[in-house]
């Protein structure tokens, strides 16, 4: 018989985790599952909180501790290898999913190896947070990035025999593991499935928070655009990074106020993370490509 495990990673997530284990307690489904939080590295309260919530949790309710923070992509690989389903579905721990997430998301993996789900930005954050964050940080499901559409890391379902095929999340790319597993899976020949639900997604509404996803973005686009370079992603040059500085204040204006300074925010992030991924220089080869000979 079919099970579901549901990750979440965590880190220092105490004081907003416990909205989304409110939210699987209040899950209307026959579906047999279990739920995996990954303590990545944390420093607060989070067993406690999850401890609150696990008379309204399955049973099979476990907390898997890394001892040292790994990040994202490492944290749902800890996770999917603590799991016992023969399908897994992760999600973040600052958003909230629908009563119907599971049984929804269940019936999607029936008809995909693959899957996501509907995203809503404004329930959990308010008018002027939306009004101040550039369109283009808000992300649509199935949006093209560079290459092909991704799965969101929060709104991901998939097999087991698909993710252990794959290989799981590169934790190399912990910014954008998400984007990387959902190209692979597409370049070994599946298909995205879109499930019939809808999470409800929170945003960051800090200059210091937006600074950081975009410099671990920008970090991790370089990567990413010389691991499919043979696929026709294009590699991040110095000279196309100088035009982007020299770009900034003409972006930032595009963004339109009041979500000017947001994006320009943003956008220093990106390149300080683009510039640290540059000067590092790292060899990160495509592994749809023979090794050269020694």
């Amino acid at each position: 018989m079919s099970r579901l495990d549901v990750v979440i990673p965590c880190h220092n997530g105490a004081h907003c985790v416990g909205r989304q284990l409110a939210a699987l307690g209040r899950q209307h489904t026959d579906v047999d599952w279990g739920l995996v939080v990954v303590d990545d590295g944390s420093t607060d309260a989070l067993s406690a909180v999850v401890d609150d919530h696990r008379r309204h949790l399955p049973p099979d309710t476990r907390i898997v501790t890394r001892p040292v923070r790994g990040g994202t992509g490492a944290a749902r690989n800890t996770g999917a290898r603590a799991a016992r389903g023969d399908r897994l579905l992760f999600l973040d721990a600052d958003d909230e999913i629908a009563d119907d997430h599971i049984a929804a998301m269940a019936a999607a993996l029936d008809r995909a190896e693959l899957v996501t789900a509907g995203i809503d930005y404004q329930r959990l954050n308010p008018p002027q947070v939306l009004r101040g964050t550039p369109p283009d940080q808000l992300p649509d499901i199935l949006t093209a990035s560079l290459f092909k559409p991704h799965v969101l890391g929060g709104l991901m379902g998939i097999s087991r025999d698909l993710f252990e095929e794959l290989g799981g999340f590169d934790e190399r790319l912990p910014a954008l593991a998400d984007v990387d597993l959902s190209w692979r899976a597409q370049l070994a020949g599946r298909t995205i499935g879109v499930a019939d639900t809808v999470v409800s997604v929170g945003i960051r509404a800090t200059h210091r928070g937006r600074f950081r996803r975009g410099r671990f973005q920008g970090h991790d686009i370089v990567l990413l655009r010389r691991k499919f370079a043979a696929h026709g992603t294009t590699p991040v040059t110095w000279r196309g990074h100088l035009a982007d500085w020299l770009r900034l204040p003409v972006t930032a204006a595009r963004a339109g106020a009041p979500a000017a300074l947001s994006a320009l925010v943003w956008e220093l992030g990106w390149q300080t993370g683009v510039l640290g991924a540059l000067r590092a220089e790292p060899r990160l080869p495509s592994p749809f490509t023979a090794p050269e000979p020694s």
